[in-house]
């Protein structure tokens, strides 16, 4: 981050979120450190203007055949591996398409799911997970990313579940601020820190009801607080 950068982010956010902004990159340049902020959206939450977005698009979850068919332009970041990978769950991509064009989607999960190699997000089976959200750069500045999670928030809540559940890294003030004025709600936080070939994490009391917490895969090393 430059000087510049520094005094943009404290004219917007304060001195202290920029303070801790810095302190937590610093530590993340020494060792693997985060802390998650759980939250969820519903259809009593969420602001209802994100459903109405631009009427020229089309607003639906995609076939394997258009997915396939997508993942050929390089540009849609689509790669062969993350597809066997969201296939194999069963996961489904919710898309804004401008006639035979792909503008932005998410992918939609109500199991377990990878945050990396080495850790796997899991959460109530009631809430849908929303991740890997892209905005086609032909199209970004529309808000797709919001309208989009909101018309699919409203396709699975028509389908039985409660809403949306993600989360955000504490630091990410710009997208935080996006996401409450979509209608997110705060319930919890999770702290992962890497020890060596160990993780130390703990999900804070707010994160049981939703069962949201993070776990290590099989082959490596964790304490949980």
């Amino acid at each position: 981050m430059t000087l510049t950068d520094i005094q943009k982010s404290i004219q917007t956010f304060g001195f202290s979120k920029t303070l801790f902004d810095l302190t937590y990159k610093a530590v993340n340049s020494l060792t693997y450190a985060r802390i998650l902020q759980g939250m969820t959206v519903t259809m009593e939450t969420l602001d209802p203007k994100y459903l109405k977005g631009p009427e020229q698009y089309t607003y639906r979850i995609l076939t394997p055949e258009q997915v396939t068919e997508f993942a050929k332009d390089p540009t849609n970041n689509l790669p062969e591996e993350f597809l066997d990978y969201a296939r194999s769950k069963g996961d489904e991509c919710f898309a804004i398409l401008d006639g035979d064009r792909l503008a932005a989607y998410g992918w939609y999960s109500w199991k377990p799911t990878r945050l990396s190699s080495q850790l796997t997000l899991t959460f109530s089976p009631e809430w849908v997970y929303m991740y890997r959200g892209f905005t086609h750069p032909d199209y970004r500045g529309q808000r797709l990313h919001a309208i989009g999670m909101a018309n699919a928030l409203r396709h699975y809540s028509q389908k039985g579940f409660k809403g949306l559940i993600s989360y955000v890294e504490v630091n990410n003030y710009r997208s935080l601020r996006s996401v409450y004025r979509m209608g997110y709600r705060n319930f919890g936080k999770v702290y992962v820190l890497q020890l060596g070939p160990r993780f130390w994490i703990h999900a804070d009391k707010g994160c049981e009801p939703y069962a949201f917490n993070v776990i290590p895969t099989p082959h490596h090393h964790t304490v949980v607080a």
